[in-house]
């Protein structure tokens, strides 16, 4: 069958091989395409594409490979530019069929999971790096091309495309206003500087942004980061293109704003937990209520597989995968958590055990699912601010840290390479500092009171009877005496009494009786028990 002879309609021949010439074949794929999730109206439309396939290359399915695909989406392109410019694209788009790109796409991912195919790899729209940096002098592009293959060695795939966009900002940058440098050693630090106060007004490139906005001093960072160490690398490996001297310091780096993280308070929180219990979607009620309960980052959260529960003795603990700290951790599993893993699991059952749990049509679920399940929630609850994923893992860590949790246990919950990254939390909302502030303040209110009451009388001049009479309430320390007025409560009264150095006798117990009483007129249960055990000892 030619290939033009493929792009027109043949509903007819294609109905006759579904039921008939390729029954069973149809039917080994539907089965897989309706275990991805897809619909049956939508197995026919890939089938269509799929007999093309084996007709052109005269092979069974099983025989099929991933060159063969290539290579046929090829030969369809060519086909159907030579048509379109033969009949000047008229009457073409009733004689195509609809989304062949598309559809050959969903065919490559139903027999990557049949078994048919070894690999699965997502398509992407990103530009090669010949089409971007065209327009950049080679003296500046194959170094950077070269130290940018050796970084995606060590980095994974999306930093590596993140340090090729941030170069590339800069370089073609200084081709469009400094063409004649053509070579890495050949820039100085004046290009820097005038790079720097560039992006220092540089606009924003995205549609939703307005036009004043400008780079945050975040990004203004991350570029300057990434030109200082690609000269400080390509230095220390030697390369003939390093430049002659240093050209970016570490001053010339913005200081970032280090804010603590967003949390919800305690009512918030319990609202949203509420209404994630009460949503009728599944997916909506098990990806916020783990969230909030176990503190996983989305990216983690997504990335769970089958047998990412784990019985420990009597308890049930969830496997974190290997994540932003390049390291997987395991958890404690919260019941209510757990019966929702189990609900999803029945209802979407993985093939294999290190199937991702939340996939659609063979691809793992993105990030925006997970936003937009907790920007429902967040509506549902009626609270107003925005709510990121990620703030569900602030909220927890805030709720345990004020609860007494130790920092270790924190860490390692969170999976923290060091605790210096769980201190951040330490600071919000205190309840040690809280305490001591009251203590303070309220110290500090009952002497205001004092020196009011003491200017509302007149000065008297103090002559020695009066002296000793005032002094008849001092209290002899080691080192001086305690002038602390009556009524003024003191929390070091009985620090002498809880020395390890302190002994008394019989002979005090009378004394150590009225001190017992007092305590207790004075509510102090602290000193009360100190006294008690005074007394007690002596019987």
């Amino acid at each position: 069958m030619p290939i033009p002879y493929m792009l027109t309609r043949k509903p007819r021949f294609f109905q006759m091989a579904t039921r008939l010439i390729e029954r069973e074949t149809f039917q080994l794929y539907q089965k897989a395409a309706q275990r991805l999730g897809y619909q049956e109206r939508s197995i026919k439309s890939q089938f269509c594409p799929l007999l093309c396939l084996m007709i052109w290359t005269q092979k069974p399915i099983q025989a099929l490979t991933l060159d063969d695909l290539n290579t046929f989406r090829q030969e369809l392109r060519n086909a159907y530019m030579e048509l379109a410019s033969r009949y000047k694209g008229k009457h073409l788009q009733n004689g195509l069929p609809k989304r062949w790109d598309g559809q050959l796409n969903i065919i490559r991912t139903v027999l990557f999971h049949m078994g048919v195919f070894p690999q699965l790899t997502r398509s992407t729209r990103r530009a090669s790096f010949e089409k971007q940096w065209k327009d950049i002098p080679a003296g500046i592009g194959v170094p950077v091309r070269r130290y940018l293959q050796q970084m995606a060695l060590s980095l994974r795939p999306e930093s590596a495309y993140q340090e090729k966009v941030r170069l590339f900002r800069f370089f073609s940058w200084l081709a469009r206003n400094n063409p004649e440098v053509t070579r890495i050693e050949h820039i100085q630090r004046c290009h820097i500087e005038a790079y720097k106060e560039y992006i220092r007004w540089a606009p924003l490139l995205h549609k939703s942004n307005g036009p004043g906005d400008v780079l945050c001093p975040t990004t203004r960072y991350h570029l300057l980061a990434a030109l200082y160490y690609l000269f400080i690398r390509i230095t220390e490996w030697q390369w003939p293109e390093a430049p002659k001297r240093v050209l970016v310091f570490p001053g010339d780096f913005p200081i970032l704003d280090r804010p603590s993280p967003k949390f919800l308070d305690e009512i918030a929180a319990a609202k949203f937990l509420q209404a994630a219990r009460e949503h009728p979607d599944l997916f909506t009620r098990l990806c916020c209520i783990t969230l909030l309960l176990t503190g996983m980052r989305q990216g983690e959260f997504l990335d769970l597989t089958a047998d990412c529960t784990v019985q420990i003795g009597e308890n049930h603990w969830l496997r974190v995968p290997v994540g932003k700290m390049h390291n997987d951790r395991y958890i404690p599993l919260h019941p209510e958590v757990k019966s929702l893993l189990d609900e999803w699991i029945a209802q979407s059952p993985p093939k294999k055990p290190y199937d991702f749990l939340f996939a659609s049509h063979g691809y793992r679920l993105g990030r925006g699912k997970v936003t937009l399940a907790v920007e429902r929630i967040g509506k549902a609850a009626g609270i107003k601010e925005h709510i990121s994923p990620h703030r569900l893992r602030h909220t927890l860590v805030t709720l345990a840290i004020n609860r007494g949790m130790p920092l270790e246990s924190i860490a390692a919950l969170l999976g923290h390479r060091s605790l210096s990254m769980t201190m951040v939390y330490a600071r919000i909302g205190n309840r040690t500092v809280q305490q001591e502030y009251s203590q303070v303040s309220q110290h500090l209110e009952e002497l205001c009171n004092r020196v009011d009451l003491l200017n509302r009388q007149p000065a008297l001049v103090e002559g020695a009877q009066m002296r000793r009479l005032r002094q008849d309430h001092w209290r002899m320390l080691g080192n001086g005496y305690c002038t602390r007025p009556d009524g003024v409560p003191c929390e070091y009264e009985t620090i002498c009494e809880s020395c390890p150095c302190f002994s008394t006798t019989v002979e005090f117990l009378p004394v150590l009786q009225k001190q017992k009483q007092d305590a207790e007129d004075k509510g102090q249960t602290q000193r009360v028990d100190v006294f008690s055990k005074l007394i007690q000892s002596m019987k």
